[in-house]
């Protein structure tokens, strides 16, 4: 399906993006500390990997959905009017009176920080609150490893996958799995290989790689491995080392953009995000890896997930794309 020298081809649908998966409150040290023994001070922001593609989408210039849960209480208030403020369609976003909203403590660092969660409402999300017109009615499906790591939201993300790819949609997962988050009795790596079979797109770090497969491998054996379950496009983030793209039959290595690192926090999902925008337009692919991986550089030079953006158009002309 995908070549990087040509455009993805898309039905018409109302919208570009739906992801499905957490919206939370990250609460993220005010200061550079290597462990939250040294953090004093911390500031709430929007965060929730899901919630920030959809905000970053609907900046870059795309209409976006998404699928959450969070708690009747102020926090789940605060994260609502955020999505709605930043263009986002939140009619499959619940709010639970039996469940408070998730939230997440993050140390700030230029490196991967330290994090812990406080979860919740999103880890409830169950199938009677899915409106199933989200899922038949876009040009994308993104979901949330994070987000699968919960029992109930797990198997309502299984019936999601399903049905997106008996409608045909392109079916995005963000594979950064973490044992420490898994619940429930299933085999975290072995669940996540059995549902990319059923994936068309990954961008794993060589963390995510290393924590599905196992160590000692290199990052084109890691690809492989993708590609071995049938995942057809994988982006593999090499850090301050750019990134791999392969579609099994081409490959790229794109240097990064970034001049300045102040929070990696939300990096990964800017670039998610540049992505989506670009392909939905019509661009072709390498061009749309291009334009993920300059939306990233820009998430690089700001503190918290949720990134301050331009439109597309201005992103391609600002990095030369």
């Amino acid at each position: 399906m995908f070549s990087l020298s040509e455009k993805v081809e898309f039905s018409e649908s109302k919208f570009d993006v739906v992801a499905v998966g957490e919206v939370l409150a990250d609460i993220i040290s005010t200061d550079l500390v290597p462990s939250f023994k040294e953090a004093d001070e911390f500031k709430r922001y929007f965060g929730g990997s899901p919630a920030n593609i959809t905000m970053n989408v609907s900046s870059l210039g795309a209409n976006s959905a998404l699928i959450s849960k969070v708690g009747a209480d102020g926090i789940g208030d605060y994260l609502t009017e955020k999505l709605v403020a930043g263009g986002v369609d939140v009619s499959g976003v619940v709010s639970s009176a039996e469940h408070n909203t998730s939230i997440v403590m993050v140390t700030q660092s230029k490196e991967s920080p330290d994090f812990i969660a406080y979860r919740d409402a999103e880890k409830y999300i169950e199938e009677d609150d899915i409106k199933e017109e989200l899922i038949t009615d876009t040009k994308v499906i993104h979901l949330s490893t994070f987000a699968l790591s919960a029992p109930v939201t797990r198997e309502t993300l299984a019936k999601i996958v399903e049905l997106a790819a008996k409608n045909d949609k392109i079916i995005s997962l963000d594979p950064n799995y973490r044992p420490q988050l898994w619940e429930g009795r299933e085999d975290g790596p072995q669940f996540i290989k059995d549902l990319l079979q059923q994936v068309n797109i990954v961008k794993p770090s060589l963390d995510d790689a290393e924590a599905l497969f196992g160590s000692g491998s290199t990052p084109r054996e890691y690809i492989n491995q993708f590609h071995k379950l049938g995942v057809e496009l994988v982006i593999l983030t090499l850090g301050a080392d750019g990134v791999i793209v392969s579609t099994a039959k081409q490959e790229i290595e794109l240097d990064t953009y970034a001049e300045q690192v102040v929070d990696t926090t939300g990096a990964g999902d800017a670039f998610w995000s540049g992505l989506y925008a670009s392909l939905v337009d019509g661009d072709k692919l390498e061009t749309a890896v291009k334009v993920g991986n300059a939306t990233a550089a820009l998430a690089l030079q700001q503190v918290g997930a949720l990134a301050d953006l331009p439109n597309k158009d201005e992103i391609i002309n600002r990095f030369k794309i």
